[in-house]
């Protein structure tokens, strides 16, 4: 099948799941809110919570490469972020979890609300910040949406079959499987250009920026 025609079917395929992958995109944005209003309403509980996860960000294992062997290379942290949240960001967290189809949106929630929390007032005085992390935001919890539906279509699919139309729990795998490759497509393309977007910036714009900008 020509890349193409693939596209296109990966485009059908989302339209059909598009209250599901809308209802994930409106649950990011709602708790991303949700975190800079609580934070901007300076919640004591909350900026404890923001002191703490702004501390761990500094220590995560995986940002290191970033700065450290992968320093000078922008294709090679352009690949390695892609990588990352492909892997771990989307498929791991939100697809595999789905198992059981109600962990998705408990990552959703909590990834839009941390978001929110740790970059609230990020574009003060630097609009620029504001771009990068804005048009990250948009192509990569794009993604996550996409891979939050797959993940709990996977699980309703595992508890009930017959919403593929047949009653073999087996042949409604196969049929979620189909589906789930052809979004997967599209979940790549957002986090390639995210990864693009987020890292070209960085790379670019290099030690005036905050690190804590490719925490996710």
């Amino acid at each position: 099948m020509k890349i193409q025609e693939f596209f296109r079917e990966s485009i059908r395929t989302a339209k059909d799941q598009k209250r599901m992958i809308l209802f994930f995109a409106a649950t990011h944005l709602v708790f991303l809110i949700m975190g800079e209003v609580m934070v901007a309403r300076e919640i004591p509980g909350v900026l404890h919570l923001r002191a703490e996860q702004l501390k761990a960000v500094q220590e995560l294992v995986y940002l290191k490469p970033l700065t450290g062997v992968l320093a000078t290379s922008i294709i090679l942290k352009v690949a390695y972020t892609l990588l990352f949240n492909l892997i771990f960001g989307a498929f791991v967290s939100t697809t595999l979890f789905g198992a059981l189809f109600f962990l998705p949106y408990v990552m959703a929630v909590w990834r839009g609300f941390l978001i929110g929390m740790l970059f609230y007032g990020l574009d003060a005085g630097a609009p620029v910040k504001g771009l990068i992390f804005y048009g990250t935001f948009l192509f990569e919890f794009g993604a996550y949406s996409i891979s939050s539906a797959i993940g709990t279509d996977f699980g309703l699919t595992l508890l009930s079959p017959v919403r593929k139309g047949v009653e073999s729990r087996r042949e409604a795998l196969t049929i979620w499987l189909v589906g789930a490759k052809r979004l997967y497509f599209l979940v790549f393309i957002l986090l390639f250009i995210g990864a693009v977007w987020e890292i070209g910036w960085l790379h670019y714009l290099g030690p005036i920026m905050d690190m804590d900008l490719i925490a996710k």
